[in-house]
């Protein structure tokens, strides 16, 4: 049996187990609305020049097995490392043109080292 060859790499993280929700943090939720807490998402490089407070993900909606593409605050985001891209399926939804912003090509990690370090980098901010 011969081995697939990733299809690339990307940065992976979790979704946050309790989110500070409301005013001033007062409740909290387990997860997004459409994540479930500890869910697996793939997070997309930069694509606008926010610094990077929000990210396109991909992962599987909460209470379904379809992935789903969207964008989410990164302050609800844990546990960032690299992972190679082994699903086509994945592949395919991190790199389809995005729609809102007139089928604007999807920016992908170029390498393994480019999110290497990018996650280095996040894990700094997270230390500050």
């Amino acid at each position: 049996m011969s081995e697939q060859a990733p299809y690339g790499w990307c940065v992976v993280a979790n979704v946050a187990e309790e989110i500070p929700f409301g005013e001033g943090g007062a409740e909290v939720r387990h997860g997004l609305k459409h994540f479930s807490a500890g869910a697996k998402v793939w997070v997309l490089p930069p694509q606008w020049g926010d610094g990077w407070e929000q990210a396109i993900v991909v992962g599987r909606h909460r209470g379904a097995q379809r992935l789903v593409r969207m964008v989410v605050p990164m302050r609800h985001l844990t546990n960032f490392r690299v992972r190679e891209v082994y699903s086509p399926a994945v592949w395919r939804e991190l790199s389809q043109p995005w729609k809102p912003r007139g089928n604007h090509p999807i920016q992908l990690w170029a390498s393994q080292e480019e999110a290497d370090t990018a996650v280095a980098a996040l894990q700094e901010r997270l230390r500050q």
